[in-house]
């Protein structure tokens, strides 16, 4: 798969976790497997965290704390937020971002 063709099956993804069509866990196991070819082994010690741990975020096990979520996430350049549930609000917010850019944050 070609860069081009894996950051389109990456956002892609991401679209269907916005949706509610994937669970987080689900879009990290498939980000993990399909696109990164990464076992959950390798891809722990990457996160920094146990590969059980990572396990139990891929079954989205609910005692997983929002600490733990954006820990897992970082490595792929993502953090877990707030957005809106209706769509109207949530295409308003994407139009504003993309019109103001949104400021770095290196964090």
């Amino acid at each position: 798969m070609s860069p081009f063709e894996r950051e389109a099956v990456f956002l892609d993804l991401l679209e269907e976790a916005i949706k509610n069509n994937l669970t987080h866990g689900k879009l990290l196991r498939k980000i993990r497997k399909e696109l990164l070819g990464f076992s959950q082994e390798r891809y722990a010690s990457l996160a920094g965290i146990s590969r059980r741990t990572l396990s139990d975020v891929e079954q989205d096990k609910e005692s997983i704390t929002l600490t733990t979520l954006n820990r897992v996430f970082k490595p792929l350049g993502l953090r877990l937020g707030l957005l809106p549930r209706q769509t109207h609000m949530m295409q308003e917010l994407l139009t504003n971002l993309t019109q103001h850019g949104e400021p770095n944050d290196h964090s």
